[in-house]
């Protein structure tokens, strides 16, 4: 098999939460060699997160630990003391990309900021995640994806108008946020290899969210208009509809799917009937194409109904539980789901590669590691420390 398409690349993984070890799980799963560095003792505070096997916390068996950080390897190492901060220093040295997501005046306080380890590495990558930047009067804020959401703008026109806003699920944000930074960081990369500099990239978690998810600032910012919390846009049927074992999800406001959807039920009649003829006829006759509509529904269930509304060319889709989308043939036919072995838990489903590459494949392979699991190898193989300088390290709590 080709060599991954990060291969050669030595990843430091200095983060704390979702979106950056999501950032450098990207990486790992493209082949970088990326190294968890996790606080001595108590370690990654995912580690507290669960699912746990039998809903038994236990650091090592996290669902969410091993989902972000499989395919890494892992030291502990307490960078605030001079040992511990010259250690990361060796590693800075010999690695390509640094990601952190502490705030913007802790490892400059500890004399491990850009401009520290720069001049350790001119070449090195450091990919900052925090929620506002690192810079402006909010740059020292902590907060929490909800709160980011509610900053975004997006929130504001999420949910019903006789409502109170919306957030997401919990995380969505911090995972795309994750993803961005992966994208930024590798622009950085090639930066880096081709013209020979390093550099900061700073993400704000929040100028993330404003730029990649919804266009509708876009409409504030061409017209001044603000657009108010609103039930689906664009005519019916628009949204999630219940159908005989769950719900089916539309989006078939134009005409011409308007029509299409009509042949799918077999009721050309439907769009040729004056009340449901254009998008704003249906609007005002909303109630009465829906008694029809969804006693249609309830004749089939989701499965039929996709593969009826498929067949006209109709963007509709069943809402599938995980269960269902775990077994969905698309899924399977592309084999999605991987398995990785957990020394503590067993065989583990995964998810699979979010995108393909013809020749430089991703792969599954190192389950997350153990706490400390990778020190002697670290330390001792690559950095060049004795047994015994690791086994005093060790007494005093630096690793």
């Amino acid at each position: 098999m080709a060599d991954q398409a990060l291969s050669d690349v030595r990843v430091l993984d200095l983060s704390n939460n979702i979106a950056g070890a999501y950032c450098t799980r990207l990486l790992a799963d493209y082949g970088a060699d990326v190294i968890k560095i996790e606080p001595p003792f108590h370690g990654d505070p995912s580690r507290r997160t669960g699912p746990f096997p039998n809903d038994l916390p236990d650091p090592e068996k996290s669902g969410l630990f091993i989902h972000l950080n499989g395919n890494k390897r892992g030291i502990t190492l307490d960078i605030a003391s001079s040992a511990g901060g010259q250690i990361l220093k060796d590693l800075v040295n010999r690695s390509d990309i640094l990601v952190e997501t502490f705030t913007p005046s802790y490892l400059p306080s500890l004399g491990l900021g850009y401009g520290d380890l720069e001049s350790v590495n001119p070449k090195l990558v450091m990919t900052s995640i925090t929620p506002f930047g690192q810079t402006g009067p909010y740059s020292n804020y902590k907060s929490t994806d909800v709160g980011v959401f509610a900053m975004s703008g997006r929130m504001y026109v999420h949910g019903l108008p006789d409502q109170a806003p919306l957030p997401y699920a919990p995380d969505v944000i911090w995972y795309q946020v994750g993803t961005t930074a992966a994208a930024a960081t590798m622009g950085a990369l090639f930066t880096s290899r081709v013209q020979g500099i390093g550099q900061q990239v700073d993400v704000s978690a929040l100028e993330a969210l404003i730029g990649n998810v919804d266009n509708r600032p876009l409409f504030y910012a061409y017209t001044g208009v603000k657009t108010p919390r609103q039930r689906w846009p664009g005519g019916i049927p628009q949204g999630a509809y219940p159908c005989r074992d769950g719900y089916v999800v539309f989006g078939v406001g134009y005409d011409l799917y308007f029509r299409r959807l009509c042949d799918a039920m077999s009721r050309p009649d439907i769009y040729q009937d004056p009340r449901w003829a254009t998008i704003q006829a249906r609007t005002e006759n909303a109630e009465e194409f829906e008694a029809i509509f969804i006693g249609w529904l309830m004749e089939h269930s989701k499965g039929e109904v996709f593969q009826l509304c498929q067949a006209q060319r109709v963007m509709c889709a069943p809402v599938l539980s995980f269960e269902e989308m775990m077994q969905d043939p698309q899924l399977v036919a592309r084999s999605f789901f991987a398995e990785t072995d957990h020394p503590n838990i067993g065989r583990l489903p995964t998810t699979g590669a979010p995108f393909r590459m013809s020749q430089t494949p991703w792969q599954t392979g190192r389950p997350a590691p153990l706490l400390g699991e990778h020190n002697s190898t670290v330390l001792c193989d690559e950095l060049g420390y004795s047994r015994e300088e690791t086994a005093r390290l060790r007494a005093h709590g630096v690793i």
